[in-house]
């Protein structure tokens, strides 16, 4: 079958509706939509010559980055079947591509690129080390997030980390900026976020790579072990300027990424807080969000929203001074 995605249409064996599943053999991830939606609103907001999608499976992303943004593209594959099923998509489409059939970490080993990305399923550990030295800017997936955000025991030896808390997916993100900011200081290297994200899933990270020890001395001094637990990355995971002055281009999530990038320009400091755990931890009804936010402004506090969670707040309210407002506002 053929399916359409942006300016894209592929032939397709096989259609994922519901994540990344037990799907055998090349497929072609609905659930992903906006993973491949955000490359292309980097690349539209990035200039960048040439690219990598290191494990391109269908070519989707790959052939989307050709066609939407015109960015010299090279789309790997290691599966011989995925191979051939790249060479056909590129024909459907007509256009020039490189097209391989090789170890992604090899291809990558010999090669320079100003973008790579790199959307394993699963973990993208194996792939990590030789990515940082191969793009100038990278974009990562992950799909262990019950893993990274620790709900299993695989956190430590996988991603070597630990943290005390379950399903908290900001800090899932940080588990991987983490691990990645670590690899990347052993090489001198420093990294840089451009914007992170949690959808359904998958975690999907982009950050800079920066040369130098300089850099990787900035960097380590962002990687810290918390009340959490940790390693974790404790800096920024946006580059807030970057967003402030991104555009969403014509893509087929735009509404939905609209909604999402005002949330991410102002999700500023350290872990955001979940309404509903505190106030069970003081016995009070829950007050809405708005009037949370509101009554912490009126407090000459920051305060917004998060898409980690519908119920969840960032603040720079000392935990004693939120707790002070929720119970003011339980008890009218």
């Amino acid at each position: 079958m053929i399916i359409a995605e942006g300016k894209a249409r592929i032939y397709v064996e096989r259609v994922n509706e519901k994540g990344p599943g037990k799907v055998e053999g090349v497929f072609y991830n609905r659930e992903m939509v906006f993973n491949r939606d955000s490359t292309i609103f980097l690349l539209h907001n990035i200039h960048v010559r040439n690219a990598l999608d290191a494990l391109a499976a269908t070519g989707i992303r790959g052939i989307r980055m050709i066609l939407e943004e015109g960015v010299e593209t090279v789309i790997n594959d290691r599966d011989p079947r995925a191979y051939e099923l790249i060479k056909k998509n590129v024909e459907l489409n007509g256009i020039q591509a490189r097209v391989e059939n090789r170890d992604a970490n090899s291809l990558m080993a010999e090669e320079r690129f100003d973008y790579v990305d790199i959307d394993p399923f699963g973990s993208p550990v194996e792939f990590i080390d030789i990515a940082l030295r191969s793009g100038r800017i990278i974009g990562v997936s992950a799909t262990d997030t019950a893993t990274l955000s620790g709900s299993n025991s695989r956190i430590e030896r996988r991603y070597l980390a630990e943290v005390s808390t379950r399903g908290n997916h900001e800090v899932g993100i940080r588990v991987l900026l983490g691990y990645v900011a670590r690899m990347a200081v052993r090489f001198d290297l420093g990294i840089k976020p451009i914007f992170s994200f949690w959808r359904k899933h998958a975690y999907r990270i982009y950050f800079r790579v920066v040369r130098g020890s300089g850099a990787a001395k900035r960097t380590l001094a962002n990687v810290k072990t918390t009340d959490i637990g940790g390693p974790l990355w404790i800096a920024d995971i946006h580059d807030f300027e970057f967003l402030r002055e991104a555009r969403v281009p014509d893509i087929p999530t735009k509404e939905e990424f609209e909604r999402l990038l005002s949330l991410w320009r102002n999700e500023k400091f350290f872990l955001y807080r979940e309404i509903p755990e505190i106030c069970s931890e003081l016995h009070i009804s829950q007050p809405k969000i708005s009037d949370v936010l509101e009554a912490l402004r009126s407090a000459g506090y920051e305060a917004y929203r998060t898409h980690f969670s519908p119920q969840g707040i960032r603040t720079d309210a000392p935990d004693d001074a939120l707790r002070d407002i929720l119970l003011s506002l339980a008890n009218g």
